[in-house]
């Protein structure tokens, strides 16, 4: 995992990220917060979505004003609107996730989406006050996926962070799939990760859930006590 702690070093405190799978989440799941639901008709509806969902993400997460308990009942809530997790848990599963049963990737697919709340959810504070921009949208008509081309930057105008998202079309809006945070593809990264974890202990899918249930145990202890 060095190299998505590397990606992250550049956009948050390292103090505040934990050092276990998902490490590049923090970043990727940062923004996309609103649900997914405007049409994929207009020329420009992907950006236009993509402006919308960060401007509001960093509006009503941000602040210092919530508990974090409010922050990741949001984060949870928005996660699901506006993400297709049953596709990204598959992709990062890689070829495991065809040898998996169902009631492993049942299994699996709840802890990933607690490391996430459970990590990240208070990282959203050290954003208030950041400016996000969308530059651009890639694709054409008929498309199966587009990509936006967005920017997080400081108030004073330095750039935080570039996030290209790509997002599946589909007939009632979008949802996220993926984002590449500098280049550097979250998906592919975690998928590379639960791989490495999986490969080591000879395709075991007990191996990893009871790590992941170890990171998310430690994590939900740490929120608890921190209040």
């Amino acid at each position: 995992m060095p190299m998505i702690r590397r990606v992250l070093r550049r956009n948050s405190d390292p103090q505040k990220l934990p050092h276990r799978i998902l490490g590049a989440a923090a970043v990727a799941l940062m923004l996309a917060l609103l649900p997914a639901a405007l049409a994929a008709q207009a020329e420009g509806a992907a950006a236009g979505f993509i402006r919308s969902l960060g401007d509001t993400a960093v509006r009503e997460l941000a602040p210092d004003d919530i508990t974090p308990s409010q922050r990741e009942a949001k984060f949870r809530e928005l996660l699901h609107a506006n993400f297709d997790l049953p596709r990204i848990t598959r992709f990062v599963l890689g070829r495991y996730a065809r040898r998996a049963s169902a009631a492993e990737m049942s299994r699996f697919m709840a802890l990933y989406e607690d490391l996430a709340v459970f990590s990240y959810a208070e990282m959203f504070g050290a954003y208030e006050g950041h400016v996000f921009k969308v530059r651009k949208e890639l694709g054409a008509p008929g498309d199966k996926y587009v990509m936006v081309v967005s920017e997080l930057s400081e108030a004073s105008g330095k750039l935080a962070a570039r996030l290209d998202w790509q997002l599946l079309v589909r007939d009632s809006g979008y949802a996220v799939v993926d984002i590449r945070v500098e280049g550097v593809s979250m998906a592919i990264a975690q998928r590379d990760e639960f791989t490495a974890v999986l490969d080591g202990n000879g395709g075991d899918m007990a191996a990893l859930l009871k790590e992941l249930t170890d990171t998310v145990r430690k994590l939900r202890d740490a929120h608890e006590r921190g209040g």
